[in-house]
């Protein structure tokens, strides 16, 4: 999660302050390829969190929900490649996670990437 100076563990940045949920990215993620064990997971996600943020009476909004973000795969990334291919930057594929929780769809990328951008509308956080 976003966590900036002291690396808090997700939830725990102090009342006022937004982090990124990379819970939820995961989530989403492993919904849509089919990875996810417990689908109540996903409705934690898309109700904002509560297991995440409720302690001290934080909202919703303290969650800033994200599927892609400027340091990892882009959305159509996650719909295009089963693993990273950074071969040609000179660090022999070392640089950026293996774990992106991605899939190859192939032929099915542009049809498929439609659906993130109806739960980033539909889940209660910031996105």
């Amino acid at each position: 999660m976003g966590r900036g100076l002291g690396r808090l563990p997700g939830g725990r940045v102090p009342p006022l302050w937004t982090e990124w949920n990379d819970r939820y990215r995961d989530t989403v993620r492993d919904f849509w390829r089919h990875a996810l064990p417990d689908v109540r997971e996903m409705g934690y996600r898309l109700s904002g969190s509560s297991d995440l943020y409720a302690w001290g009476g934080r909202r919703p909004y303290a969650s800033v929900n994200f599927v892609t973000a400027h340091d990892g795969f882009t959305l159509r990334d996650v719909v295009s490649y089963g693993r990273k291919h950074n071969e040609a930057n000179g660090e022999g594929n070392r640089d950026g996670t293996d774990d992106n929780r991605s899939w190859n769809c192939g032929a099915e990328e542009r049809r498929t990437t439609r659906p993130y951008g109806r739960y980033g509308g539909g889940s209660r956080g910031t996105c």
